[in-house]
């Protein structure tokens, strides 16, 4: 069996950022923000949490404290291992190509840690968020981060690309603020995007 190269899961992140919709939709300004009209489905709003592959076996979650003009949220992250990626064959048969793969399977391994931390009340304007891990983790993490989320656009550049982050101030119809934060090998963590 031939092995793919590993897709950085931040990569597959922000396809994910960028292809998600709220279920339901009212069309743009809906309760359920909408937004497949104005050029794709509307990004998530709140954090992509990527963790060093030296130490992402060792913050298997991590606690997520933001706080802004609109109040704080808190919430428990689990942390997924991105481990590498293998062909799964295609069934035998006179037409089967051999070098076809028909779908892929992530293998137990190393990797980056990557999660993913919903925010609702998140708006472009700066905030402050403490990352912890809980008590007797393997590594200690204790962290406050002044962050500014940048406001992403559905559709990216061509509709299908993943999205594009743009200023704060941009018009960016079905828009939602989101912000990166990576947390290195020795515990430090920084806004990534």
């Amino acid at each position: 069996m031939r092995m793919l190269r590993a897709v950085p899961v931040t990569v597959m992140l922000g396809f994910v950022l960028a292809g998600c919709a709220a279920v339901g939709s009212a069309g743009p300004g809906g309760p359920a923000g909408g937004g497949g009209e104005v050029g794709g489905p509307a990004p998530l709003r709140g954090f992509g949490i990527d963790v060093d592959e030296a130490v992402a076996p060792r913050v298997p979650v991590v606690h997520l404290r933001v706080c802004g003009s609109w109040g704080c949220h808190e919430q428990d992250v689990p942390v997924h291992i991105s481990g590498p990626v293998s062909a799964m064959p295609c069934p035998s048969g006179p037409a089967a190509d051999p070098d076809t793969a028909c779908a892929a399977v992530q293998l137990p391994g190393p990797g980056p840690g990557h999660g993913y931390a919903p925010v609702p009340q998140l708006t472009a304007e700066p905030v402050t968020v403490t990352v912890t891990t809980p008590p007797g983790a393997p590594l200690v993490i204790a962290a406050e981060v002044q962050v500014r989320p940048a406001m992403v656009c559905p559709g990216g550049r061509t509709g299908t690309a993943p999205a594009t982050a743009a200023p704060a101030t941009a018009d960016c119809a079905g828009g939602a603020p989101q912000a990166g934060l990576r947390i290195a090998a020795d515990g430090t963590v920084t806004q990534s995007r």
